[in-house]
């Protein structure tokens, strides 16, 4: 599968020859026509976790994909089996399942969870063992943004892009796909705001838009005159010498500046690319901005993830702390 990096080298298949042209055909045209289509985030879930399930299956000698559905249930109730014996949680093992699935779907292959109802249950009852609450990322809130600001030399390339990114990335609380997209039309200076064509959760693709305060403004301004970019991506690879590049920055560059910043700030936490979205949440419950507001910025269809991420929210100030 080339840039997929799926590898199937030696790994056990019971594919029937009428089904087998079909199966690499479907393959080739998600490489070739929908891989890239979809976000960072995603294909490299997929890459990871299906290339488990292949050494999973080369291991113990099972076939990875069948035509005969009773072979892949066998497969796949081996490798569940197996996932519920490791110190993996629940919504991780849901999602590695998932993984397999999308193969087996794009292959169109029988799915053994669609054609058994009993082999469905058997998957639910086992995964519900594992306790089902999910961790999430760090909060960095304003005012580590604000420790950010006063701490980064700003007259180099690199720290004058990083505080552009913390900066945009807390005022917006875009996610990592959407801070990497930003090009500069999609920047509205007067209006204060950054339109984001895609999102996670717009199956509607009209995109959504995102604020950007002043202080945001100043550095992306500083950012533009000192780097001479006109057009094209906002965040800019950069040389060992930090030469602009014109291509943009890539997710694991992002992620690496994450973990600088938590080394310069001394940091007891280890923020992660989506840091800056749950601290914008945190941060905003914690100033009284609603519910509802708080969903409309970040673009969710339901208040239950800014909920999940307002978790972290101190306690003594909600609930019972109103009236006792």
């Amino acid at each position: 599968m080339s840039s997929m990096l799926i590898h199937v080298e030696n790994v056990p298949m019971a594919i029937a020859e009428s089904d087998r042209d079909r199966v690499i055909g479907n393959l080739r045209e998600l490489k070739d026509d929908v891989w890239e289509l979809k976000s960072e985030n995603t294909k490299r879930a997929y890459h990871y976790d299906f290339n488990q399930y292949l050494v999973f299956c080369k291991d113990n000698g099972l076939p990875a994909m069948a035509s005969d559905v009773n072979v892949t249930k066998t497969t796949c109730r081996a490798y569940l089996d197996y996932l519920m014996s490791t110190k993996l949680k629940h919504h991780t093992i849901r999602r590695k399942i998932a993984s397999v699935r999308y193969f087996i779907g794009v292959s169109e292959l029988p799915d053994p969870w669609k054609q058994s109802k009993l082999f469905a249950e058997y998957t639910n009852h086992k995964i519900n063992q594992k306790p089902s609450r999910q961790s999430q990322a760090a909060p960095m809130r304003l005012e580590n943004i604000d420790a950010i600001n006063a701490q980064l030399d700003t007259d180099s390339l690199i720290g004058l892009r990083d505080a552009v990114i913390f900066n945009t990335a807390i005022d917006t609380i875009f996610r990592a796909s959407n801070l990497l997209a930003i090009e500069l039309h999609h920047i509205d200076f007067a209006k204060q705001r950054i339109f984001a064509p895609r999102s996670k959760t717009d199956k509607s693709g009209k995109g959504q838009y995102g604020y950007i305060s002043t202080t945001t403004i100043n550095f992306i301004d500083k950012w533009l005159t000192r780097t001479g970019i006109a057009d094209g991506p906002l965040l800019r690879k950069l040389s060992p010498k930090q030469t602009v590049q014109d291509t943009a920055m890539q997710y694991h560059a992002l992620l690496s500046r994450y973990k600088n910043i938590a080394s310069l700030l001394n940091l007891a936490f280890k923020p992660s690319c989506h840091s800056t979205r749950v601290g914008g949440v945190v941060t905003m419950f914690e100033r009284g901005v609603t519910l509802d507001q708080i969903q409309k910025a970040g673009g969710w269809t339901s208040s239950a993830m800014p909920m999940h991420y307002g978790e972290e929210f101190d306690v003594t100030k909600t609930g019972m702390a109103n009236v006792r």
